[in-house]
């Protein structure tokens, strides 16, 4: 493998739970955050002597341009699609985990196709999505839906405390 695999520009295919959730706007963010806890001791004042890892984070961020009822309902919590739309309850108590932790596949584009490299994709093994839907109705701004998707550990990946991974398994 020469250079990091999902390469260095270009758009990415995003499927949830083997969907494809179509065009996005404005680029897909992945953000990965490890967290730490200073250690200091009495002897040495306020120097850091040595951090230790307390847990980590990965987050997708996206907007969705033109989706379609079926790509947004396992997207909001609460939604359900009957003959007439889609209507949202409030998710008050729901349990997250259990019903929305779903895989998500970050892949790399060639031109108009999704690439078949398996190295150009990144795999969150259990994200939770979050609809953050603020939509502007005039006649110049072109309607998105943010969608932010939180990885949970997840060790039926095989791998104990499992975020992501870069690249497919061969």
């Amino acid at each position: 493998m020469s250079g990091f695999p999902l390469g260095e520009v270009g758009p990415v295919q995003v499927k949830f739970d083997g969907v494809d959730l179509g065009y996005t706007k404005g680029g897909v963010t992945f953000e990965h955050k490890e967290e730490t806890v200073a250690i200091t001791y009495d002897q040495t004042g306020k120097n850091i002597q040595n951090r230790i890892g307390i847990g980590g984070s990965a987050v997708v961020k996206l907007a969705l341009a033109n989706p379609t009822l079926a790509q947004l309902e396992p997207l909001v919590p609460g939604a359900t699609i009957d003959a007439d739309g889609m209507i949202v309850k409030t998710s008050v108590g729901v349990d997250k985990r259990a019903t929305m932790a779903k895989e998500l596949i970050l892949t790399i584009m060639d031109g108009d196709v999704p690439s078949t490299n398996p190295e150009a994709t990144l795999v969150i093994f259990k994200a939770i999505p979050t609809y953050e839907g603020s939509l502007k109705f005039d006649d110049s701004t072109q309607r998105s839906h943010s969608i932010s998707f939180e990885a949970l550990p997840d060790d039926a990946s095989g791998n104990v405390n499992a975020l992501y991974r870069i690249g497919l398994p061969s």
